[in-house]
């Protein structure tokens, strides 16, 4: 395994961690002792072991992978949110970062100069396909209807992780419409169209990643030229490898 580093201009580093297979009792100490009184506040509220583990890992995931690019002490670390509750660096503008965690699986985006987004979703869990209708736009959701019942589920959250990494890139949360935006279904060439103008951006772009079965991680960034995304596996405080 080898340190995380900072991503150059124009590149997105995706860090993948199985947080459910992570029991070695000094880093469990090392992930707690680098945390804020607030962050283990918020990983103790949680009524599960397995959700309170998840996120002590999440968090300490954040903060080894900016420590260890920056130089910094993963303790020294002080987050602010903005108005819609999305983190940011306040003494480190140009370090863009993204957490998403799902079902003992956290991914981490970490981006330089422009704005990023992760989701990572668990297909194997009990999903009802209908919700499409009520949270996809119409062109997404007749997509879903049409393709053959042992494809719906997975294009179906191939769909919903775009949007939630769209979101969460934009940084105002649910105050944008799930349904506002459409995205296609050609995974070489993934593009988001505004229902409203019925343009494309194409400065946002978006990468897919499946870790391993039963896994689905989407990320989206903006940028004026193409973004190089590179995917990497994580222990946190231990180190990263390429996948």
């Amino acid at each position: 395994m080898i340190k995380p580093f900072l991503p150059d201009s124009g590149q997105i580093h995706v860090f993948y961690t199985r947080a459910d297979q992570i029991s070695d009792p000094y880093l469990l100490k090392q992930y707690r002792h680098c945390l804020s009184p607030a962050e283990i506040q918020k990983a103790d509220r949680y009524m599960k072991q397995s959700d309170r583990h998840l996120s002590l890992v999440s968090r300490a995931l954040v903060r080894y992978l900016i420590a260890e690019a920056t130089g910094q002490e993963p303790k020294s670390l002080r987050f602010s949110v903005n108005e819609h509750g999305k983190p940011f660096l306040a003494q480190m503008p140009d370090i863009h970062f993204n957490l998403s965690h799902s079902h003992g699986a956290a991914v981490c985006a970490v981006g330089r100069n422009d704005t990023v987004g992760v989701d990572v979703e668990d297909v194997g869990r009990h999903t009802d396909i209908s919700i499409a209708n009520r949270f996809f736009s119409p062109a997404e959701a007749e997509l879903v209807s049409k393709v053959p019942e042992t494809e719906k589920k997975k294009l179906f959250f191939d769909i919903w992780t775009l949007k939630e990494a769209y979101i969460k890139a934009i940084g105002k949360g649910l105050s944008i419409p799930l349904n506002s935006f459409s995205f296609n279904a050609d995974e070489a060439n993934i593009q988001i169209t505004f229902n409203d103008s019925r343009q494309t951006d194409p400065m946002w772009q978006f990468f897919q990643w499946r870790p391993e079965p039963g896994k689905i991680v989407s990320v989206a960034g903006r940028c004026a030229s193409p973004i190089l995304f590179m995917p990497f596996g994580c222990v946190p405080f231990v180190g990263i490898r390429h996948r």
